[in-house]
């Protein structure tokens, strides 16, 4: 399976254009058609009350004077890289919105969240709640950090779950592309380091070339952004909240602590 159809959320948040300039990236170097999809309506904000109604009213009304300028961004950048796009703009809720249109794309594009603007609020839930409501796999993209021209260098956090497991199959297509990959298991009680080496030997069985790096460490977090400091990847392929979101909340977890800072661009899937 080819990477053919890449979904942009298109908002004039702080990440916007990073998250632009990695999702053309991407599809130059895969072939696939952008497609960016620009909502009217903010996520968060239940549609009850007439106070509430004129509020929303007003920001879409905001949002549609915005679209022009983040549009033609959008259309500079995909003629510049000479893709194929699209652009969308629909009435409907944000997540609820990419939630439907990631069904008919291979992979959604969105940010990490920053704080500062009123667009940074309303676009603050999307790299949470995306990945746990697609069927597909969301790549979250680091706001103020250097943007990689391809993906050359992919590291995969292994561990034996349900999570990972749907994130490496999603990745495939872009693992196949890539110059190096690494899987790297930590040592953490209950986890099966052994499988580290039994998925390269799968990866290798679709002409994917990776490595598996074995941490003798305690904590996971700590050792994924030690490594990925070290390998420098384009790409960190992880599944998303293994165990159950109250507890990543309460206790912290990998996802939440990836999703708060991200050492490089976060391919999920859950």
């Amino acid at each position: 399976m080819a990477v053919r159809t890449i979904l942009l959320h298109a908002a004039p948040d702080s990440g916007f254009a990073d998250r632009l300039a990695f999702a053309v990236r991407l599809a130059r170097q895969t072939g696939a058609t952008l497609v960016g999809l620009y909502t009217l309506y903010p996520t968060g904000v239940p549609r009850v009350g007439r106070a509430l109604s004129i509020y929303i009213n007003e920001l879409k009304q905001e949002a549609r004077a915005k679209e022009a300028e983040l549009r033609r961004s959008f259309e500079t950048a995909v003629a510049e890289a000479r893709i194929s796009a699209e652009w969308r703009t629909v009435e409907g809720e944000v997540t609820e919105a990419l939630k439907e249109a990631a069904y008919f794309a291979d992979v959604a594009v969105v940010s990490e969240t920053v704080g500062g603007t009123m667009d940074d609020d309303l676009a603050s839930t999307m790299p949470e709640h995306l990945p746990l409501l697609s069927d597909g796999p969301v790549i979250v993209v680091p706001t103020g950090k250097p943007v990689p021209a391809s993906i050359g260098r992919v590291l995969i956090a292994w561990k034996p779950s349900r999570e990972a497991g749907h994130a490496v199959r999603f990745a495939l297509p872009l693992l196949a592309l890539a110059d190096k990959v690494e899987v790297l298991t930590v040592d953490e009680p209950g986890v099966d380091s052994a499988g580290g080496g039994a998925l390269a030997t799968h990866l290798a069985s679709h002409g994917v070339k990776a490595e598996h790096k074995h941490i003798e460490a305690g904590y996971a977090e700590k050792a994924i952004r030690a490594e990925a400091a070290e390998f420098k990847p384009d790409l960190l392929v992880l599944g998303a909240y293994s165990r159950p979101r109250l507890a990543e909340f309460v206790l912290g977890g990998v996802t939440r602590s990836m999703l708060d800072s991200a050492p490089a661009p976060l391919f999920f899937a859950h």
